[in-house]
C-alpha cells in the first residue's frame, strides 16, 4: 500500500505564526481576530458652566473684597455695572470687559484713606514750623490735595469770607505762585467742604459729650437784624479731659418771634439734636421773655431727670448785660455832651476827604496815636461808647482845630435832622464832663473785660468786682461834684435793683468764690458787710451759702459716688498770691489788698490761738507728769518702810 505524506507549504500564513492576544486558532488552522469595544470619550463642557467658571474667576480680584456691586431698587442688576467702595461714597464702572478692576484697586490702595489697605504716597517733604497753638515745633510736611482743600474751607469759615472768594483772580494767582500743584476749588466745592467740616466737628463734639457725660452750661441771645429778621444763637461751654475750657456755637438759626415759649422750644430742639441732656446753667439777659423760656426749660429738663437741686442754678443773669444797664443809666446824665462828641466822630468818618483833613489837623497838633482814628460807637454797647470817648479825648485839640479851619464842619452842626438841630460842637464843658465820666467808668470797663472772658473761668469774678463797684458808687454819691453825684445816684438805683437782694442772685456765683482756694468762706464775711449794712443778717447769709454748698456736694455724691471720692482724693488746694489778679493800682486792687490784710489778721489770730492751746496742753501735761512722779516717789518710800518693818519683825 502506497503511503502518502503532506509537505508543509511555505506560503501558508498559519505556519510559524504565534497567536496574538484577542485571537484564537480554530481547528482548521485559520487565525480569527476578535473586536474589542472602544471607550467613549467625555462630553465637552457646556457653555453655561464655562461662563460660571469665568465669572467666579473674575470676581476673585482683590478689589471685590472692598467693593460691592450696585443694584437697582428692585434688586435687579444695573444695565451698566457699577461698584461702590465699602468705606466712602465713591463708585466706579466695573464691566468685566470694558472696565476691569484697575481703577478700583488704585482707589483702594492710594486714594481712599479709610481703606485698611491704604498706602500713603511717598512725597517730598519740607521742614517748617508748626503753629503756635501746637507748640511751634519743626515738622516735616508734604503736599496733600485734600488737606489743602479743607484748609481753604477753614479759612473761609474763620475769616467769614464769601464762597466766591476762591474763584477770585487774585486768589488764583496767589495760589499759582504759593503752590502750583493746588488747583483752587469752585465755590460749590468749597461750600460742600464747609458742610463736611461742620458735620465732622459736630460728630466729634457729640461723641465727646456722650462718652464723658459732660454737664454743659449754655448762653443764648436773640436779636433782630437790619433786614427785620429775628435770629437766635445758642453757645455751649464745657471742660474736656485736660480741664481746658471750650466754647462752641451749637446753633445759629432764624426764630419766628421773641416770645418765651418760642425761645424755649427752639433751645429744647437744639439740645435734642445734639444729644445734650445734662445742663448746669443757662445764661440769658434780663428781657422778660427769657424768664418764660427758662421756666419752660426747667420743666423739660426736670422731666429728663437731669436738673441739679431742682434747677436752683439753671437761670443765670448775664452780668455784662446788668453792667450795661447800670452804666447806660449813668450816661444818660451826659446825653447832650456825648451826642455832640458822637456827631464829631460821625462827621470825620463820613468820607475819606474829611478823615484826611482830620489827620492833618492831628499832625499839626503833634498828636501821635498808633491805633486807629476815633471809632464810632454802637449805641447798644456802652463799652464801645466808653472806648470812643476815651480815644476822642486824645484828639480833642485836633477837633478844635478842625472847627476853626473847616467851614463844613461848623455848618454840619447847623443842619436839622427831623426838625431838630444837631447836638454840638462840644464845648470845653462838654469835654470836661466826658473826661470825668471816662475816668469814673474805667473800673466798669475792666469789670466787663473780666466778665467777658471765654477761655478762662469767670464764675468767681462777678462777686469780686461787685464789691469794688459798690465802693466806687458810694464814693461817687458822696462826692462834692454835683455831676458825679447825679451819675452815681442813677447807677446805684439800677445796681440795687439787680444785685442788692442776694436771695434773687444765683447762688452759684457765691459758691464759685467759696471754691476758689484764695478766698473761701472768708471772702463772704468780707463782702456781705459792704453790700448789706445790717450786720445781723451777714451771718444768716453766710449760713445760707454753707447750706446750699453742702446740698450741692451731697447731690453730686449721690449721683456719682466713685467720681466724688476720686475728686476728693485728688483735691489739693493751694493758696496763691493775689498779686496776679491785680491789673492796675486802682480801687479794685485796693479792695483786694484790704481782703488780704483781713486774711492775714485772721491767720495770725488762728496761729496765736493754736500756740496758746499748745502751751496750755504742755503745762497740763507737765502737771500730770509731776503728780505721777510724786505718786511714784510715795510708793517707793512706802515700800521701803514696809521692808524695814518686816526686817524688824524678823
Amino acid at each position: 500500500m502506497e503511503e502518502s505524506s503532506q509537505t508543509p507549504n511555505p506560503t501558508d500564513s498559519s505556519i510559524g505564526t504565534t497567536p496574538t492576544p484577542g485571537s484564537t486558532v480554530q481547528d482548521s488552522g485559520v487565525l480569527v481576530t476578535e473586536q474589542t469595544p472602544t471607550p467613549v470619550p467625555p462630553a465637552p463642557p457646556s457653555v453655561d458652566a464655562e461662563d460660571l467658571a469665568d465669572a467666579k474667576r473674575r470676581n476673585q480680584s482683590l478689589a471685590w473684597d472692598h467693593f460691592t456691586k450696585m443694584k437697582n431698587p428692585d434688586g435687579s442688576q444695573l444695565a451698566k455695572p457699577r461698584a461702590k467702595c465699602n468705606y466712602c461714597p465713591q463708585t466706579y464702572a466695573c464691566h468685566s470687559k470694558a472696565n476691569g478692576t484697575t481703577a478700583m484697586r488704585t482707589h483702594m490702595l492710594y486714594q481712599c484713606k479709610k481703606s485698611p489697605l491704604y498706602v500713603p504716597a511717598k512725597k517730598q517733604r519740607y521742614l517748617t514750623f508748626d503753629s503756635q497753638e501746637n507748640g511751634g515745633h519743626i515738622v516735616a510736611i508734604a503736599y496733600d490735595k485734600d488737606e489743602c482743600r479743607f484748609a481753604c474751607a477753614r479759612m473761609i469759615i474763620r475769616d467769614e469770607l464769601p464762597f466766591s472768594h476762591v474763584e477770585g483772580q487774585g486768589f488764583i494767582d496767589f495760589m499759582r505762585v504759593a503752590q502750583p500743584k493746588f488747583n483752587p476749588p469752585s465755590r460749590r466745592t468749597i461750600a460742600r467742604d464747609v458742610l463736611i467740616l461742620y458735620k465732622s466737628e459736630k460728630g466729634r463734639i457729640k461723641d465727646f459729650l456722650a462718652r464723658n457725660e459732660q454737664r454743659v452750661s449754655l448762653t443764648t441771645d436773640t436779636w433782630t437784624s437790619i433786614q427785620n429778621i429775628n435770629y437766635m444763637v445758642l453757645t455751649a461751654h464745657f471742660i474736656d479731659d485736660s480741664w481746658t475750657l471750650h466754647k462752641r456755637i451749637l446753633n445759629f438759626v432764624v426764630i419766628p418771634d421773641h416770645k418765651g415759649n418760642t425761645i424755649g422750644k427752639l433751645v429744647e430742639s437744639c439740645l435734642i439734636n445734639w444729644g445734650i441732656e445734662k445742663v448746669f446753667t443757662i445764661v440769658v439777659d434780663n428781657a422778660s421773655p427769657n424768664q418764660v423760656a427758662l421756666d419752660y426749660m426747667r420743666e423739660k429738663l426736670g422731666n429728663w431727670g437731669q436738673l441739679i437741686l431742682n434747677g436752683s442754678f439753671l437761670h443765670l443773669r448775664c452780668c455784662c448785660h446788668i453792667l450795661n444797664l447800670i452804666v447806660r443809666d449813668g450816661m444818660e446824665e451826659l446825653g447832650s455832651s456825648i451826642d455832640g462828641i458822637r456827631n464829631c466822630v460821625k462827621f470825620i468818618r463820613s468820607s475819606p476827604a474829611r478823615l484826611e483833613k482830620f489827620r492833618k489837623c492831628a499832625a499839626k497838633e503833634k498828636i501821635e496815636y498808633k491805633g486807629s482814628i476815633v471809632p464810632l460807637d454802637v449805641c447798644t454797647r456802652w463799652n464801645s461808647t466808653y472806648f470812643m470817648l476815651d480815644i476822642a479825648m486824645k484828639f480833642k485839640k485836633a477837633f478844635v482845630r478842625l472847627l476853626d479851619e473847616d467851614q463844613q464842619f461848623e455848618n454840619y452842626f447847623e443842619e436839622r435832622v427831623s426838625g431838630k438841630k444837631r447836638d454840638g460842637p462840644p464845648s470845653n464843658e462838654d469835654w470836661d464832663k466826658a473826661a470825668r465820666l471816662v475816668k469814673f467808668l474805667k473800673i466798669f470797663y475792666d469789670a466787663t473785660l473780666q466778665f467777658s472772658g471765654t477761655k478762662v473761668v469767670t464764675a468767681n469774678q462777678p462777686l469780686l468786682w461787685m464789691c469794688t463797684i459798690v465802693g466806687e458808687l458810694e464814693k461817687c454819691t458822696s462826692s462834692s461834684d454835683p455831676l458825679m453825684v447825679s451819675i452815681g445816684t442813677s447807677m446805684k438805683i439800677k445796681f440795687d435793683k439787680y444785685w442788692l437782694k442776694l436771695q434773687d442772685m444765683n447762688k452759684i456765683l457765691l459758691i464759685a468764690v467759696v471754691l476758689d482756694p484764695r478766698y473761701k468762706l472768708l471772702y463772704l464775711d468780707f463782702f456781705f458787710p459792704k453790700l448789706v449794712k445790717d450786720n445781723s443778717s451777714v451771718s444768716v447769709m453766710v449760713d445760707e451759702v454753707k447750706e446750699m454748698f453742702m446740698m450741692l456736694y451731697f447731690e453730686y455724691t449721690e449721683s456719682d459716688p466713685v467720681a466724688a471720692q476720686a475728686s476728693f482724693a485728688a483735691t489739693n488746694p493751694k493758696v496763691e498770691n493775689l498779686s496776679g489778679e491785680v491789673v492796675d493800682e486802682d480801687s479794685h486792687a485796693a479792695n483786694m489788698k484790704q481782703f488780704m490784710m483781713l486774711r492775714k489778721e485772721k491767720d495770725v489770730v488762728e496761729i496765736k490761738n493754736e500756740n496758746e492751746a499748745a502751751e496750755e496742753m504742755g503745762s497740763e501735761a507737765a502737771e500730770e507728769m509731776g503728780s505721777e512722779a510724786a505718786k511714784e516717789m510715795g510708793s517707793v518710800e512706802a515700800a521701803k518702810e514696809m521692808d524695814s518693818v518686816e526686817a524688824a519683825a524678823n
